[in-house]
């Protein structure tokens, strides 16, 4: 223990341990032994790069073992530093710092020992904490329970689990940006008439006045999954608050309570939900790795550098081409998706979110439903293009209803299909904040044909307040419809 770097190889070992006990209702571990390797992989090869430098054993292994702490823990670091308002979160802060605090650790091993208290320590201390997850993995094992993440920062409302209750599918078809029909007809003047009668004549409820609580895409989707408005948001968003929504997302209340009633999630949308993550991933890994893999310095870089290049290039031909390529894709892989897994029978009732970047922007096609070249797509790729978003809207409703009637038929109409948008068409001329940039596409379907709790003018926050009292018998209170504007800081 004072002799030998053992923790060089317990610090991956733990990592991956810990984050598989975590999530041990969503992840198999055999699922983890490929992340585990790599993992170990990494940390050899920092351990022979240091050697080279440090020459001595001991003194490589622990400037390798803080270069790997550094990497697997960085998340947790980052949103401790975030949340408490400090400026050393900045990547412009906090990474050059590390850089300076690795630099004069080298200088530090180079010069002096490496002593035995340390590795010993970490040794100890690293085997401690598998002890302590291998026992919370046994009880754990014995103890079962319903499936569930928690973290959402949203005020609970007591809910129970309802035995009794039938538990059909149910589909979550959002199609993101589309104004609903009062809006399209009044404003652009635009007859989406058909599309309401094809609902209609599906059995749905639509809700013509229905709106939306926010104006852009994350503040609806963690308003409407946690039933609630965010409070925590004021009317400037800073960077640090995407952060927060999409942490809402990935542990929101609706997927928790179905797993709670015995449902499995299918997630074919762009967030995490609570222990399923987005289907957009590393297709060398298992998707479900991102539960452990999410925390870690390059998941991190990664998202934020996105976010960043979204900024900072969005105007860049390159930059455009290839997220033109990237949306088409998934469109037509979510609609796929979405239509085969509704023909595969299961032994659970399913909750399946597809999420469709349908009629946003990009604009692929033209009203006769014919391809636009690339050229005129990119030249086009932005939200401010009335003309072609309205040519979109044919293709969408094609998608839309093929999707429906393939759901419908596949489940015997036995599935509850929830067809809404997360908010309308936000083009506005100089900028301005308008009512109908709010109103969204609403509609729901009910095996049994019973709409009495449904109303006309319901906003996106009461949308699963009111499905769960219907299906589940929650009594669930309805909160006042209201609709607000932020701004985004940049």
């Amino acid at each position: 223990m004072k002799k030998h770097p053992f923790f060089l190889l317990l610090l991956p070992v733990f990592f991956v341990f810990h984050g598989f006990v975590e999530n041990y209702t969503f992840i198999s571990l055999t699922d983890c032994l490929l992340l585990l390797g790599i993992y170990l992989a990494g940390s050899g090869i920092v351990y022979l790069l240091s050697r080279l430098l440090l020459k001595q054993a001991m003194k490589a292994a622990l400037f390798a073992g803080f270069i790997m702490a550094f990497f697997f823990f960085f998340g947790a670091l980052h949103d401790f530093l975030r949340k408490n308002d400090l400026f050393l979160h900045k990547y412009s802060v906090v990474l050059p710092f590390f850089a300076v605090v690795t630099l004069g650790l080298f200088f530090y091993l180079k010069r002096k020992g490496a002593g035995s208290r340390l590795p010993f320590f970490l040794n100890a201390l690293l085997l401690l904490y598998i002890g302590i997850d291998g026992g919370s993995l046994l009880w754990k094992a014995l103890h079962k329970s319903p499936a569930s993440l928690t973290g959402a920062s949203y005020a609970s409302t007591p809910m129970v689990r309802c035995d009794s209750c039938p538990r059909p599918d149910i589909y979550l078809l959002l199609f993101d940006d589309y104004s609903g029909n009062t809006t399209l007809k009044e404003v652009f003047n635009y007859d989406n008439s058909s599309l309401d009668s094809f609902l209609e004549k599906e059995g749905f409820r639509v809700q013509k006045n229905s709106h939306s609580n926010y104006n852009f895409t994350m503040g609806s989707m963690a308003s409407i999954l946690n039933f609630g408005y965010l409070d925590n948001l004021k009317d400037i968003v800073h960077p640090g608050d995407y952060k927060d929504l999409l942490e809402a997302i990935a542990h929101n209340r609706v997927v928790n309570f179905l797993y709670t009633q015995g449902y499995s999630v299918i997630n074919y949308s762009p967030f995490d939900l609570p222990g399923q993550p987005s289907v957009r991933d590393n297709p060398l890994l298992p998707a479900k790795i991102r539960l452990i893999t999410n925390r870690t310095l390059l998941n991190y870089v990664a998202r934020d550098l996105q976010t960043w290049v979204d900024l900072h290039l969005k105007d860049s031909t390159l930059l455009a081409g290839q997220r033109i390529a990237a949306f088409d894709r998934e469109n037509a892989q979510v609609l796929a998706q979405t239509k085969a897994i509704s023909g595969r029978r299961s032994d659970r009732p399913r909750f399946v979110y597809a999420h469709l970047l349908l009629p946003h922007f990009p604009f692929f096609y033209d009203s006769l439903l014919r391809r636009r070249s690339s050229a005129d797509v990119a030249a086009h790729f932005d939200e401010d293009q009335p003309r072609y978003y309205l040519d979109y809207i044919p293709y969408t409703n094609a998608c839309a209803e093929d999707l429906i009637t393939t759901i419908k038929k596949n489940s015997g109409g036995k599935a509850v299909i929830i067809f809404m948008s997360d908010h309308g068409f936000r083009y506005s001329p100089n900028g301005t904040p308008l009512p109908w940039s709010y109103n969204n596409q609403n509609a729901v379907y009910f095996p049994d044909r019973d709409y009495g709790q449904l109303y006309d003018s319901m906003s996106n926050v009461n949308q699963f307040r009111v499905i769960l009292n219907k299906l589940f018998r929650q009594g669930l209170p309805l909160l006042k419809d209201s609709a607000l504007f932020l701004r985004n800081k940049e």
